[in-house]
């Protein structure tokens, strides 16, 4: 929630529209929309849909509640060869992806037995 404002002035922007303009087409002094986009204030229920309604966005693609979710095995080297994997600065290699999945998989069968993993 704390991108909000950040989301509304983008979509304002993508759309060529002033931050006159945009409160005018959605109902709200300009002043308010101003507050709205410098994070000054909360933005209401009501302006929420209003602004979801106009961009033709959903509620949670305005709040960016939109995560992805990306399935890797990591187990599988095509995979391995179409993404790089990084840790820190430096690209993981083959052998150390399969390294990190071996020991997340013991970690947890360890877990599955009751033994504590920390």
């Amino acid at each position: 929630m704390e991108r909000l404002y950040i989301r509304v002035k983008e979509l304002r922007e993508s759309h060529s529209l002033s931050a006159e303009e945009l409160a005018e087409k959605i109902g709200v002094a300009k002043s308010t929309l101003s507050a709205y986009e410098s994070g000054k204030k909360q933005v209401s229920i009501a302006h929420l849909v209003k602004l979801a309604d106009y961009f033709e966005v959903t509620l949670d693609s305005l709040l960016d509640r939109s995560k992805e979710t990306i399935n890797l095995d990591l187990q599988n080297p095509s995979i391995l060869n179409d993404h790089n994997f990084m840790l820190g600065d430096q690209p993981l290699t083959q052998d150390e992806i399969a390294e990190a999945a071996t020991f997340i998989q013991v970690k947890r069968r360890m877990s599955n037995y009751g033994i504590p993993n920390s």
